[in-house]
Order: C-alpha cells, then sequence, then structure tokens
C-alpha cells in the first residue's frame, strides 16, 4: 500500500514524482515522504559515483490535485501521543524538504487544484514552480488549531512581507496563485490542466543545459540568502573559475563563438 502512494516515471533524464494519494486530495502519506526522500538519496549516491543519468525532477498530484497537507486521521493519532510521537512526521518531511533543497537537480512544481498546509512548504521547496490560474496556496493550520510546519515559513518569508505572510497564517485564508506569480514566486501561470505540461517542458530544457552550472547556482541562490557580500562574491569568483576550466564551460564558449548549439551531454 505504501509505494502506491508514490509513482516514480523516468522520461530519459527527467524523473516525473507523482504524489499519488487522490483519495485524500494527494495528503502527505508515510509512502510518499519516503519514498521521494529515497529517490533523492539514490540520485545523489548516483552522482557522488559518477554514474547520474537524471538531470530534472518535476512534482505533482494525482488527479488534479497537488497536495493537502498532513493526513488528519494521522494528525489525530499523533496528537494523542508523546511529544516524540507528535513530532515525528514533521521530522520525516523534514528530512525530505532537506533532500530536495540539497538535491543538485532542479526541482520543478506543477500545481494544479491547491496546494495547502504542508503542501505548500513541499512546492515552494521546489526551484520552479508552474501552476493552473485556478490553483491556491492556503497555510490551513490555524483552522484546525496548529502551526505551520513543512518548510512554510521560511520560503514565505523569502516570497512576502510579514504582514501578509502573518494573514494568511492567522487566518488559513487561501491565497489565489496568481498573487503570488505577480509576487515572482510562481514561474509559469497555465490554463487549468496544463500545469503539469508546462513542467514538463521545463524540465526537458532544462535537462539539456550544463548540470554541472545549474546545480553550482542552485548552492549559490542557496548560499547568498546566509552569507556577507564578500563572503559570497568570493563564492561566486570561485565557482566560475571552476566553470570556465570545465568541459561544459569549454564547450558552451565554443558553440557561441562557433554559432552553433553547444552539446552539453
Amino acid at each position: 500500500m505504501q509505494e502506491e502512494m508514490i509513482r516514480i516515471i523516468h522520461n530519459g533524464p527527467v524523473i516525473h514524482v507523482v504524489n499519488n494519494n487522490s483519495a485524500a486530495r494527494n495528503a502527505l502519506s508515510p509512502g510518499f515522504i519516503t519514498g521521494f526522500t529515497e529517490l533523492l538519496d539514490g540520485l545523489a549516491a548516483d552522482r557522488a559515483a559518477g554514474r547520474a543519468a537524471a538531470r530534472a525532477i518535476v512534482l505533482s498530484g494525482a488527479e488534479g490535485f497537488f497536495c493537502s497537507g498532513g493526513n488528519l486521521d494521522g494528525l489525530k493519532t499523533r496528537s494523542q501521543g508523546d511529544y516524540e510521537l507528535r513530532r515525528s512526521n514533521v521530522d520525516r518531511i523534514n528530512r525530505l524538504i532537506m533532500a530536495m533543497r540539497g538535491s543538485a537537480l532542479p526541482i520543478i512544481a506543477a500545481v494544479e487544484g491547491g496546494a495547502a498546509g504542508a503542501g505548500v512548504g513541499l512546492a515552494m521547496a521546489c526551484d520552479m514552480i508552474c501552476a493552473a490560474e485556478d490553483a491556491f496556496f492556503m497555510a490551513s493550520y490555524v483552522k484546525i488549531g496548529l502551526t505551520p510546519d513543512g518548510g512554510l515559513t521560511p520560503f514565505m518569508t523569502e516570497a512576502m512581507p510579514r504582514w501578509l505572510l502573518a494573514q494568511l497564517a492567522f487566518t488559513g485564508d487561501k491565497m489565489p496563485v496568481r498573487r503570488l506569480y505577480d509576487m515572482g514566486v510562481v514561474n509559469e501561470l497555465t490554463k487549468q490542466g496544463a500545469a503539469e505540461s508546462t513542467a514538463l517542458a521545463m524540465a526537458e530544457r532544462l535537462a539539456g543545459g550544463p548540470a554541472q552550472a545549474i546545480a553550482q547556482a542552485k548552492q549559490l541562490i542557496a548560499s547568498a540568502r546566509q552569507n556577507p557580500l564578500s563572503e559570497q562574491l568570493e563564492i561566486e569568483a570561485h565557482t566560475v573559475a571552476g566553470a570556465l576550466g570545465s568541459r561544459d564551460g569549454k564547450e558552451g564558449i565554443a558553440a557561441f563563438l562557433e554559432n552553433r548549439k553547444p552539446d552539453f551531454s
């Protein structure tokens, strides 16, 4: 049963991960959390061993809804346990979020329907978001007397003023995805039903790019949030000097000068 909660589809260099719990509007299940975390760990191990084939990931939910957050039956069970039990599932979600942010691969969320609770954190842990114009994001925790988790507060703090985040967290109201698009959080706004195909097309495009440069750019974007300017400039200088001497760097420059498409395979 746990294995049925996640579908992993390999399309050449693109991996399509589907949260497959449509009976519960794709609430986060142990099977999905464990399955996605193990996939990311395996991809990292493949990369370290020099046998990486995947170059981009698309994350979506089954049957037209991205993720409704935590499973209420599971929350009820854990609410009756001790502290360790009450935070156990959150620790598993946090492990997944960290694996997503630490992955060298670009991860693109395809949001149809909506993202609620920890589903918001899951979408915003991705590097890019494609969303249908009728979708919504909702920090729904307060409606059941809980506080945000799953990375919602750090990711949303990057995205919006604290006053707006306070409104979301205090009221649990839906935020139309167009507002997030206008703020630059959502990369592509699509017609209903087209978020997944748009995300897959973007993943194919990124998969044809220089994998090492994209992975290092992802690291630079993450480190820029914490580092002083002088330190970040030093990291940038070190990284670009290495990229200039890499196969992809040399190929990219040569292709540009020769007016041809680069081969980053």
